[in-house]
């Protein structure tokens, strides 16, 4: 039976000891509540609500799925029992602002009730997750009558929110979107179809709001003339209650490989009534406010699947008695020991754990940086805070997904044949996580993001907010004697980051298929350059508390690990990038296929 707790301990050494949030945040006025108490005392609320409730429902989300039927989704009972339980907890309410009934907590903390909430029901959370981010698409462009009817429902959990993008014929490539938004005074008449758009219709909201990607008749062509809107289920009346059901039906669901607790939908918009959402024409940028925060979402998805398939892949190594220590037995008075002994068992355990600490932190250290960027009062601050954010954002969604995928296949790996069956639930950890590499933009197109736009932006302005404090670091550390040992093989990791980033600024001028071609290497590269600078954070701590508790050196052993193990792995993605893109473009495109015919010569 599949097991989990959520890792109290690991936030508490991120938040409090590496990051120390309390004096971060205490700047803050907008923060005063948010005290280490209080956060103590929040944390250990959802933790117990995803215990018992959300990780229970993940069963019947998976087995029984949505049931779609005349048009209406429903929702397994115990999902919408575990979704009443965080709304009538206040949960719903922590991330909001205070003027529309939130608690206004920090972007900080999010990591860590989004991690619990992916690791237990990863559907339920893409409910929770999506409503999140249209509630702040709306209350960063939307006019101050919307923001005031539909941000209050969002927060109280009566109102549930999507973003709709995609269409048949494109995803990625918005420019070709063909839904149309016609002027019909002060609103506008939607019409189109929509696909892939995930919790489209269920029953576990009073409403659903939709956030639509759409093009004016007299707009430009391409994503230059996309504007969005915001089309409710039902209508609002000018008191707040719903009014008539709008132009908006779910045609279909699809049948997925995994999340099948959350509704994939095809839906379709005639003459439904939509509000413009920021300025006309320039519906990416304010979609992409949302998208970005979305993306972190999602990397936390990988996350919470990587975390909880780690905890019941290590229980299962600890209880399986299978083969004998290589040395000498560990359980002489047993038949067999157990299967955590064998160093390859450990590999799998040990690299697991060293990603998942690293990409906590990686994702907690971005949060930070949004709160900053949000709050601070110097306007430097907050520009140089929200560079960072624009550059790691693809880094952690691309990063913390595809790792949480490899970590699930290394968890039922660990299982070996129990883990293929459905019973154990392991399998399940890797259909559920395989979607997050893919949405919200594939991990390809993070990595385009990141090679072809955020390094070459503004001569390289984002790129020195990730590299100047990391040299900083180098500089204040490189005597230290017992940071050395990090410290040295680090700032070569850097410099060669740095080389590669020269290397395909240079190249990229001259040919764009070099950036194409090395983009995901470079994403790569430059993600593991980042864990390892969250290990030197976290070690700064660790080395100065050492002495206190175990918790403390098996830090300092994770950290060794990933320096040993995992950030050579650089070296690799550098001679990849190195390599360039001759190679790989000039293979002509039926040098793909297999042969399927014989030749009848000798």
């Amino acid at each position: 039976m599949v097991q989990y707790k959520a890792p109290h301990r690991e936030y508490e050494f991120i938040l409090r000891e590496v990051l120390e949030i309390e004096s971060e945040l205490g700047k803050y006025p907008e923060y005063d509540e948010a005290s280490w108490d209080m956060i103590q005392m929040i944390s250990q609320q959802f933790g117990e609500i995803g215990e018992k409730y959300w990780l229970p429902s993940a069963k019947d989300g998976d087995e029984v799925g949505v049931i779609f039927k005349d048009g209406k989704v429903t929702v397994p009972e115990s999902m919408k029992e575990a979704t009443r339980m965080v709304i009538d907890s206040g949960l719903t309410q922590l991330f909001g602002h205070q003027k529309y009934g939130g608690m206004e907590f920090p972007n900080v903390l999010s990591v860590y009730s989004d991690e619990i909430s992916c690791a237990t029901n990863m559907s339920l959370g893409i409910y929770m997750g999506l409503t999140k981010g249209a509630y702040h698409c709306i209350h960063n462009y939307g006019t101050e009558e919307i923001k005031n009817t539909y941000l209050p429902k969002f927060l109280s959990g009566e109102w549930f929110g999507t973003m709709c993008l995609t269409e048949a014929h494109c995803g990625t490539d918005l420019g070709l979107i063909r839904t149309s938004a016609k002027p019909n005074g002060d609103t506008y008449s939607i019409k189109g179809q929509k696909i892939f758009i995930s919790c489209g219709e269920h029953d576990m909201a009073d409403n659903i709001v939709h956030l639509v990607l759409a093009k004016l008749p007299d707009a430009p062509k391409g994503v230059k003339g996309i504007s969005l809107f915001l089309v409710p289920k039902y209508n609002v009346n000018v008191d707040g209650t719903l009014g008539e059901r709008n132009g908006v039906n779910c045609v279909s669901i699809e049948k997925k490989m995994g999340v099948h607790g959350s509704a994939t939908c095809v839906m379709g918009f005639e003459n439904a009534k939509g509000y413009l959402i920021g300025e006309v024409n320039e519906g990416l940028a304010a979609m992409f406010s949302m998208m970005n925060t979305e993306r972190i979402a999602v990397g936390l998805q990988g996350l919470g699947q990587a975390e909880i398939a780690y905890q019941n892949g290590l229980a299962y190594a600890k209880e399986r008695i299978q083969g004998r220590d290589l040395k000498e037995p560990r359980n002489p008075d047993e038949e067999a020991d157990p299967l955590i002994v064998h160093p390859d068992v450990r590999r799998m355990l040990m690299r697991s754990k060293a990603l998942i600490d690293s990409g906590r932190m990686l994702a907690c250290w971005t949060a930070l940086a949004i709160d900053k960027s949000e709050k601070d009062p110097d306007g430097k601050i907050r520009k140089e805070a929200n560079d960072l954010v624009e550059l790691m954002t693809p880094i952690v969604k691309a990063l913390l997904t595809d790792y949480g995928v490899e970590i699930t296949s290394d968890m039922l790996q660990i299982y070996g044949g129990h883990g293929y069956i459905k019973e154990y639930g392991m399998e399940q950890f890797c259909r559920d996580v395989r979607i997050a590499p893919i949405w919200e933009g594939t991990n390809g197109i993070q990595a385009l993001d990141l090679a072809g736009r955020k390094m070459p932006q503004s001569m390289g302005r984002l790129l020195r907010r990730f590299f100047h404090p990391a040299l900083d670091f180098i500089e204040k550390h490189k005597e230290d004697e017992e940071m050395k040992e990090f410290v040295i093989p680090f700032s070569k990791a850097l410099k060669g980051l740095q080389k590669t980033t020269l290397y395909m600024a240079q190249k990229g001028l001259s040919n764009p298929y070099e950036i194409g071609a090395a983009a995901t290497d470079y994403l790569r590269q430059f993600g593991l350059v980042a864990k390892a600078y969250m290990w030197l954070l976290m070690l700064k701590v660790a080395f100065s508390k050492r002495d206190k508790s175990d918790y403390y050196e098996n830090k300092i052993i994770l950290a060794r690990f990933f320096y040993e193990r995992i950030l050579p792995e650089t070296l690799s993605r550098a001679i990849a990038i190195g390599s360039g893109s001759k190679t790989m473009m000039s293979l002509p495109d039926d040098g793909f296929d297999s042969i399927s015919k014989f030749t009848g010569e000798a």
